[in-house]
């Protein structure tokens, strides 16, 4: 197996600003008959997550509440010749107090500017998908070098 290019903490950047450059996600579901349903999304990161809406009555939110496992891939972008392959769990955001920081925070950022309700409906829910296993794509060097993570939550403490 070669050396890693980048040391974790420099993949961890890299992938966060391809997240922030764009947008707009395939997402893979999973359908009731077996066959996977991709669709396009827009999306923004906030830390780990990243955060996307879908009509309520859809079928992207059926399969999700049935299967919350799903894949998601995000091509290139300014950034350069790079794309990323996700492995995540997503679900619905229910919280109001989340929801509500969710949607200050949003205000705030720059890249969240593409981030728009569904076109043909008003009722809309807001989901949070989980990556668990991130593959950095690099096609600047043939035939494609690749990374893959493991996301790790991170562990803090506070004294009481």
């Amino acid at each position: 197996m070669p050396a890693p290019h980048l040391t974790t903490a420099s993949l961890q950047a890299k992938i966060f600003a391809l997240l922030d450059d764009r947008h707009l996600m395939a997402l893979a579901t999973n359908r009731p008959d077996g066959w996977p349903q991709v669709t396009l999304v827009n999306y923004f990161r906030l830390e780990q997550s990243l955060y996307f809406l879908v009509a309520t009555d859809s079928q992207k939110l059926a399969n999700i509440k049935r299967d919350p496992r799903v894949s998601i891939a995000i091509g290139a972008g300014k950034t350069g010749p790079y794309s990323l392959s996700m492995a995540a769990q997503a679900s619905e955001v229910t919280d109001f107090d989340q929801v509500e920081r969710l949607n200050r925070t949003i205000q705030t950022l720059p890249q969240a500017s593409g981030f728009t309700p569904h076109p043909g409906t008003s009722s809309v829910v807001l989901l949070q998908a989980r990556p668990s296993i991130i593959t950095l794509m690099d096609y600047a060097e043939p035939p494609g070098h690749r990374e893959t993570v493991k996301v790790v939550e991170s562990v803090s403490f506070e004294r009481l």
